[in-house]
């Protein structure tokens, strides 16, 4: 496996407003899209539509099944309707102009691809806890799980909010929570997904997950870094990532994943030794220290030789635990917390 620096953005024509609404569009959909769940980006709430940050999740059958189910986050599995519309608020504060523009887009879209009530339920999903009395003030009541709320306007109809920061730590809450506003949130999401074995959904859903914890390690939704990023930039970010994680990753692992032959292949014909572990076990050790080196250069400048050798001559388990913890480490020091 080649040891270059990983992608940056910069240099990639990086500009203007990041549509956070892709990113989070493009994330679910290798999530969501395997199972039957169609996610579409753009949606046409009318039929010369205004750009809102809007995704669509629909099912492709009649039923929800019980796999898709498993997959969405609380607020969304236990939905009946059809086509779930909803608005991405991530980095824009909750106020009534959201609530306004939300019920607005529910009656634009419901008319336009003629649907009845039943069909469609909108969300209003934030990744900044609202400031204090405005649960309170728009008549919001907890609706079962944690993070999740329901209005009745007095326009009519039924406005489900989803606060990112309040959803608990379970599986299904893990790819909508790494947009979560608090890095201690974001950082439980990442572990969630590498821990209960998300990865393996497919490969496009690795790479932009991948992409996000790379965009995200500074711990910032308002980095400069970020700002009119795309879904593409930021698989491609996340391309060079999975790649090191799928050479670094047990091969009985490895089978679960969908599409990886190739990539398995490559990973042998780039210097992994056949028939022997031991021998694959180093080498394994050797990339996640030479790649943990080049972020920790990145984030903090020239590493001493003290820590060159640390790192080297650390076992590849406690490695992969100091390339988790440099996401949100200030110092050295806390990458080698335990």
């Amino acid at each position: 496996m080649a040891q270059s620096d990983p992608p940056t953005l910069k240099g990639q024509g990086v500009t203007g407003k990041t549509h956070w609404h892709t990113l989070v569009g493009a994330t679910l959909q290798g999530l969501l899209e395997p199972v039957g769940i169609e996610v579409r980006v753009e949606v046409p709430v009318t039929s010369t539509p205004p750009r809102a940050d809007l995704i669509l999740i629909r099912r492709r059958q009649e039923q929800w099944t019980q796999a898709q189910r498993s997959l969405l986050s609380d607020g969304l599995w236990d939905l009946e309707a059809d086509h779930i519309l909803a608005e991405l608020k991530i980095t824009e504060s909750l106020n009534e102009d959201a609530l306004a523009w939300l019920s607005m887009y529910d009656t634009l879209f419901l008319n336009s691809m003629d649907l009845q009530r039943r069909q469609l339920q909108s969300v209003l999903i934030s990744a900044i806890t609202p400031r204090p009395g405005f649960i309170e003030r728009y008549s919001f009541r907890p609706v079962g799980p944690d993070g999740v709320y329901e209005s009745k306007p007095l326009w009519g109809g039924t406005i489900r909010l989803i606060l990112l920061n309040e959803l608990t730590d379970n599986a299904g809450n893990a790819p909508l929570k790494c947009f979560a506003s608090r890095p201690d949130e974001r950082r439980k999401a990442f572990q969630t997904i590498k821990q209960n074995g998300l990865f393996r959904i497919s490969v496009a859903f690795c790479q932009n997950v991948v992409g996000l914890w790379r965009l995200l390690m500074q711990g910032s939704l308002h980095d400069p870094e970020l700002e009119g990023v795309t879904p593409e930039q930021m698989a491609l970010l996340g391309r060079e990532w999975f790649d090191f994680l799928v050479d670094t990753m047990p091969e009985n692992e490895l089978s679960a994943i969908p599409k990886l032959e190739h990539l398995l292949v490559q990973g042998r014909q780039e210097g992994r030794q056949e028939g022997r572990q031991e021998g694959r076990q180093e080498g394994r050790q050797e990339e996640a220290a030479a790649m943990l080196l080049k972020q920790m250069r990145r984030k903090f400048g020239p590493m001493p030789d003290r820590v060159t050798e640390k790192v080297r001559s650390t076992r590849l388990e406690l490695l992969e635990t100091w390339s988790e913890n440099i996401l949100f480490a200030n110092s050295v020091d806390e990458v080698f917390a335990s």
